[in-house]
């Protein structure tokens, strides 16, 4: 058995089916098999073209028996604009798609498919490169699934059988197998040279020759074989304008086929804040934003500047919630902010879990020019579901901040949304180029800004910095309490244990430098207006991180890391290399 993913981030998928005219308003759904094969082949051919012609071949003549479909809730809508043409005239175009949420899938199952391991290696090279599906504003990200679906909504039945109780026939265009496209073949060309016939003793009969004698020269019986796909791999080469030009009614090496899907498979669907990813995709963890105005928030100033802004998307997020109880007839005036952003399950008690412990959202501001913040990272290891992206987008939404802009000292200052993804999407060394220190992979982190102390390290209150780095037992207390801290994040608990704490004690030192001078700890807010969180003195503390093996960012640990207090920048240079 052989399963596929197809999923659509940008939540819309645009296909017209063949045959129909772009404003009938129809799409397919399930998508066409034969399409599908067909981007295989063009991914081989912009992609891969060291791969060679055999190995592709083999791996579409397998893939053409038609699938079965598992396909996620959608609706149809459409928009309709003018389209600009030749001297200056318009014509109305109705744009139609599929729209579905961006962490749900369509999956293709081949259940009497067996691939190799380098056929399964190579189809999921294909899907991964595939940049779009149907039309190109269809960005696709595809991928071969270890484990399918357990219920299959979409079968394939012959043309004349019915669809059954609660569900709808579906045309599609699936491609002829491999071992019968010889007698496809065969009977197509026998087609095309009795029309050849057929029109060469009519012009002959015209002209008052005899239609005895006519017969189809070497020229012609050429001609008509290279009009003809002889392979399924060559017929899926086809051009759509040739095709046209050359009369085809359908697409050379092709059949129909009905699909019988679901009666509701278009049934608007109301978005649930509890709805999972069904097959364990990895949703967003990462929003990154770039921050623009006259004047921006100095980077000592995060500390209030993060917490505004998560007042901002809890307020975003009840919203989104107040849209969705209203469309499930529920009390909008029950509306909670999501559990990522803040902390909390919906009846008010803190994520206490261990395996939830510090997952959800961290806002982290950056300094990459100068001594002001020029980027926001928005980084919750639980993930990013549908209505958590759409508090976010209505974060930077022009029509929503209108009367409302996010302001500092006076100043209006504005978020651009870079993307969303994965720490690994953003990550990266070259601050110049948009990438992210505090999402970078390294063996060794630095102290970005100050780690603030959650509990004592003894009963007689908080010593100074000068006297811990005179007690090597109270360095030690120091070391430990950051252990515990990376011990409480699912993502370094594996670690904790073996990494390397080196304290940076000396006066000089105890800073992080932007972009000139050191700027001390004590420069930096250390304490929030509002909220709690539990804290310990105001000294601020800096940190030499070494692992045993890179880790990957970002990290952030003592009082106000989900506020960006405490978070570690990578080092670059030979000390990073692997131990």
């Amino acid at each position: 058995m052989l399963a596929i993913s197809l999923q659509f981030p940008a939540k819309k998928f645009h296909a017209t089916p063949w045959g129909r005219q772009v404003n009938e308003g129809a799409v397919e759904w399930p998508p066409s098999p034969w399409r599908l094969l067909r981007a295989l082949v063009a991914t081989w051919h912009h992609k891969f073209p060291d791969v060679p012609e055999e190995n592709v071949r083999e791996l579409v003549e397998k893939l053409a028996p038609p699938p079965c479909f598992s396909l996620p809730p959608a609706s149809q809508g459409h928009t309709r604009h003018y389209m600009p043409q030749v001297n200056d005239d318009r014509t109305k175009v109705f744009d139609t798609f599929v729209l579905l949420a961006p962490d749900e899938d369509i999956v293709a199952v081949w259940r009497d498919v067996d691939l190799s391991d380098a056929q399964r290696d190579l189809l999921d090279r294909l899907l991964g490169a595939m940049t779009y599906f149907g039309r190109a504003e269809s960005w696709v990200c595809g991928t071969v699934l270890d484990t399918p679906p357990a219920q299959l909504e979409v079968e394939p039945i012959e043309l004349g059988q019915p669809a059954g109780e609660g569900r709808e026939l579906v045309r599609t265009l699936v491609p002829i197998l491999a071992e019968d496209h010889v007698n496809w073949f065969t009977l197509t060309r026998e087609q095309f040279r009795e029309q050849k016939l057929a029109e060469q003793r009519l012009a002959a009969a015209k002209k008052g020759k005899s239609t005895d004698k006519v017969k189809l020269t070497s020229k012609d019986e050429l001609a008509i074989a290279n009009a003809i796909p002889a392979t399924l791999f060559d017929a899926l080469h086809a051009d759509t304008s040739e095709l046209r030009r050359g009369g085809w009614n359908q697409p050379p090496g092709t059949r129909w086929i009905n699909y019988a899907r679901p009666t509701d498979a278009f049934m608007t669907q109301s978005p649930s804040r509890q709805r999972k990813n069904r097959r364990g995709f990895q949703r967003p963890a990462v929003a990154r934003f770039a921050l623009c105005g006259r004047v921006r928030p100095l980077f000592t100033d995060q500390l209030w500047f993060a917490d505004e802004i998560r007042r901002r998307l809890m307020g975003c997020s009840r919203a989104v919630d107040r849209q969705v109880r209203r469309r499930t007839g529920l009390n909008p005036e029950d509306a909670t902010a999501a559990t990522v952003f803040s902390g909390k399950f919906p009846d008010g008690q803190p994520l206490r879990d261990p395996e939830l412990n510090h997952c959800h959202c961290h806002i982290l501001c950056e300094a990459t020019q100068d001594l002001r913040i020029t980027h926001v990272t928005l980084f919750a290891p639980m993930g990013f579901d549908s209505d958590d992206e759409r508090a976010i987008e209505r974060l930077v939404d022009p029509r929503a901040v209108r009367n409302h802009p996010l302001e500092w000292n006076g100043y209006e200052v504005q978020l651009v949304l870079l993307g969303m993804g994965q720490p690994s999407d953003f990550g990266g060394i070259n601050e110049h180029a948009g990438q992210s220190r505090l999402l970078a992979t390294s063996r060794v982190w630095e102290s970005r800004t100050p780690f603030i102390l959650t509990r004592h390290l003894t009963r007689k209150g908080m010593p100074s910095a000068e006297t811990i780095a005179r007690d090597p037992k109270l360095k030690q207390l120091l070391i430990d309490e950051v252990r515990r801290e990376l011990s409480n994040r699912p993502q370094f608990q594996s670690v904790a244990a073996d990494v390397t704490i080196e304290p940076v004690l000396e006066m000089q030192r105890m800073g992080t430098h932007l972009n000139g001078p050191l700027t001390k700890w004590i420069e930096f807010r250390r304490e929030r207006k509002k909220g709690g969180g539990a804290k310990v003195g105001s000294t601020g503390f800096g940190f030499l991180l070494t692992f045993p093996h890179r880790v990957s960012g970002p990290i952030a640990l003592g009082y106000g890391s989900h506020f960006g207090m405490g978070t570690f920048r990578c080092v670059t240079g030979p000390e990073n290399d692997e131990s």
